[in-house]
């Protein structure tokens, strides 16, 4: 799968997002190297030059990017970003099964609204990902598709934040106080993006919402598994 590729699964999601995330460790590596004697010396004190894309690069500088970019795939460093925030959560709850029950005519009330918290992850099973799910969906692809491809551009971002935020403190740590400086502004300036871009993904949502209840047997389905989530959270 090339880089820029749209994904058409979860993996090849993965995959993605896993490249990038080498290519900005990277990136980021050769940067500090450049930015601390201390660090450029030890990077480049041994010489073996790796191939990456057609360029060489000292095996050292390699290294670190490789073991970020698998420690980050092996524990799903986005995954980790978003339960620390909340992002997921969040954005499943308010942006998908809320408005995916008012759509519907189901009242959106505190008994519901308890209920999709206590039971989020078996809710989306139920009702969005039952005609919206990577694998088979029931509602058009290229809504599917096109919202993966955003979600995973979202995380890729997400990443690189994690990343910046290391080197800034690294850098920092190695008194190149100048670099450091562009790099948490930086920082501080894709926040703001990765922040707009959640919108993004909540509008690929609402496409994927109106779609589904644009079938009424759908709806049927819907809100009778709303009714059994709401019966399951009762004490």
């Amino acid at each position: 799968m090339f880089p820029f590729d749209r994904p058409t699964n979860y993996n090849e999601m993965l995959n993605k997002i896993g490249a990038f995330t080498f290519l900005e460790a990277l990136l980021l590596t050769l940067l500090v190297g450049w930015a601390s004697p201390q660090a450029g010396a030890l990077l480049g004190s041994y010489a073996l030059p790796i191939k990456v894309f057609s360029i060489e690069i000292p095996l050292l500088y390699v290294v670190p990017a490789v073991i970020i970019a698998l420690i980050a795939r092996i524990v799903r460093l986005h995954d980790k970003v978003s339960d620390v925030f909340g992002l997921r959560s969040m954005f499943d709850l308010y942006r998908v099964l809320v408005p995916l029950a008012g759509a519907i005519g189901v009242a959106v009330d505190e008994s519901l609204r308890t209920a999709l918290s206590q039971l989020r992850k078996k809710a989306m099973q139920r009702t969005f990902y039952q005609f919206a799910s990577f694998e088979d969906p029931k509602i058009s692809k290229a809504l599917v598709l096109s919202a993966i491809d955003v979600w995973t551009w979202y995380w890729i971002l997400g990443e690189l934040l994690v990343l910046l935020a290391t080197a800034g403190v690294l850098l920092l740590f190695l008194h190149a106080f100048q670099v450091a400086a562009y790099v948490i502004l930086c920082t501080w300036l894709l926040t703001i993006l990765f922040c707009s871009f959640y919108n993004v993904c909540g509008a690929k949502a609402d496409h994927q919402i109106n779609e589904i209840v644009s079938d009424q047997s759908r709806v049927e389905i819907l809100r009778s598994e709303f009714q059994r989530i709401v019966e399951q959270a009762k004490p």
